[in-house]
């Protein structure tokens, strides 16, 4: 079970998260939150809102309506590779092992 202990919001929709392990991922959501059709994840985009994220129970949740298994995270799960933030991320990696 993979348990996420620290996150940290690094600016345009990623979060530097910390597991038990002692590995970081650099998740961009801008893919998946911007894609969502669903209302209670889309409204996310707002970015004030996507700051108010908390862990708890060792997964990362917004609200009571959000949350991503932090096996998605650690495994990339979640991620749209076509996000226009995708090739940031590309240029970052070596810093971070990051979440593709």
């Amino acid at each position: 079970m993979y348990k996420i202990t620290k996150a940290e919001y690094s600016g345009d929709y990623k979060v530097l998260i910390t597991f038990d392990d002692g590995q970081k991922r650099l998740a961009d959501f801008y893919g998946f939150i911007s894609k969502s059709l669903h209302p209670s994840i889309h409204k996310y985009i707002d970015k004030t809102l996507f700051q108010q994220f908390e862990i708890d129970d060792y997964e990362i949740h917004w609200g009571t309506q959000f949350d991503i298994d932090p096996y998605d995270i650690y495994y990339g799960e979640f991620e749209a590779k076509d996000s226009p933030y995708f090739a940031e991320i590309e240029a970052l990696k070596g810093q971070y092992e990051l979440v593709e």
